[in-house]
């Protein structure tokens, strides 16, 4: 980031942060007893920073431990950004390098040095042109040098494929969701390097956002209507419980966070505590709500107990016909930093 620019990001962070004031609490409790949901009034997440291209179109954001740098993809470009630790935004993957299409979902296994990367062909996509069928495909990009490692591509005439969000596991295999046309859960094996169906879920519709336990046995998956837990070692999955009134369906961007789900709704985050035993919801947290600069929110990254995010995705922005509104009709793509203790 041009140091005007970098100054400009760090002086509006600091009017956003010093314009809250601390939150108020309540609880909403249900029919019995026990509190089933918790709002937090007024925001709480502050400006992170901001990068300067209106029309990214920012979908996924990564953090990586060794240096301190943010990854963000762009559906817009088909490129990943990178924002090091002085502010500074460079492009890490330029513009459709190595075939990519919208970026969607990101990862990073930072011990290997790794980024991975979704990307599906769509309408967000600058220049996308209506035709049979759509492809889609994981990427893995070396996370010193930006080149390509390897893709995995689904391409089939007539089928719309879909890859929307993954996790990587210490021992380095990964869990996709899939969408559009099939929905589902894919794999690819770290011993094999081959890309499958791992779980059909029965009910599972648009799934979004996926996360796992630290112990690595348990998959969590957003849908449509809410969130399915799949079991790593037999496949087999359940629906997770909620209380009347609550609701995690459409959920975007899911984390695991100390025995919860952070889970990045249409115009909030909330926290949703499991029991003991991960069958159902026993209570929601909402950590944020109608922030001043939503508009999409969509996923983010745990950095130690601070979630970042994406305040403001601006899909509505692409036309029907694939165009941009006017740039003075957008803003600034906006990582705000969510603090959870």
């Amino acid at each position: 980031m041009p140091e005007r620019r970098r100054i400009l990001a760090l002086s509006a962070a600091a009017v956003v942060s010093t314009a809250f004031t601390t939150p108020s609490f309540a609880q909403l409790v249900d029919s019995v007893t026990a509190p089933i949901r918790a709002v937090h009034d007024g925001p709480r997440s502050a400006v992170a920073f901001f990068i300067p291209e209106k029309d990214l179109l920012p979908e996924s954001v990564a953090f990586d431990l060794k240096d301190g740098s943010f990854y963000v993809g762009s559906a817009r470009k088909g490129k990943i950004v990178r924002i090091d630790k002085a502010g500074t935004v460079t492009d890490f993957v330029a513009p459709r390098q190595d075939g990519l299409w919208m970026v969607i979902g990101m990862k990073i296994h930072a011990t290997r040095r790794m980024l991975w990367a979704c990307s599906a062909d769509g309408e967000d996509l600058e220049g996308f042109k209506p035709h049979d069928g759509r492809a889609t495909g994981v990427f893995a990009f070396n996370l010193d040098t930006g080149t390509l490692i390897r893709k995995w591509v689904l391409d089939e005439p007539g089928v719309v494929h879909g890859f929307n969000d993954l996790v990587v596991t210490r021992g380095g295999d990964v869990f996709i969701t899939h969408m559009i046309d099939e929905a589902a859960v894919y794999t690819i094996d770290n011993a094999t390097q081959t890309l499958s169906v791992f779980a059909h879920p029965e009910g599972l519709k648009e799934p979004n956002g996926i996360a796992i336990t630290p112990d690595e046995r348990t998959l969590f998956v957003a849908d449509a209507t809410g969130v399915v837990v799949i079991d790593r070692e037999s496949r087999v999955s359940r629906r997770l419980q909620v209380s009347e009134g609550d609701d995690l369906g459409g959920i975007d961007g899911l984390c695991w966070y100390r025995g919860s789900l952070i889970g990045v709704h249409t115009a909030s985050v909330c926290r949703h505590m499991l029991d003991e035993a991960m069958t159902r919801v026993t209570l929601t947290e909402v950590l944020e709500r109608n922030h001043p600069l939503y508009d999409i929110p969509t996923t983010g990254v745990l950095v130690g107990d601070d979630f970042f995010y994406i305040a403001n995705g601006q899909f509505d922005a692409v036309r029907k016909d694939g165009t941009l509104k006017p740039m003075d009709e957008l803003n600034e793509p906006a990582i705000l930093k969510l603090p959870l203790k």
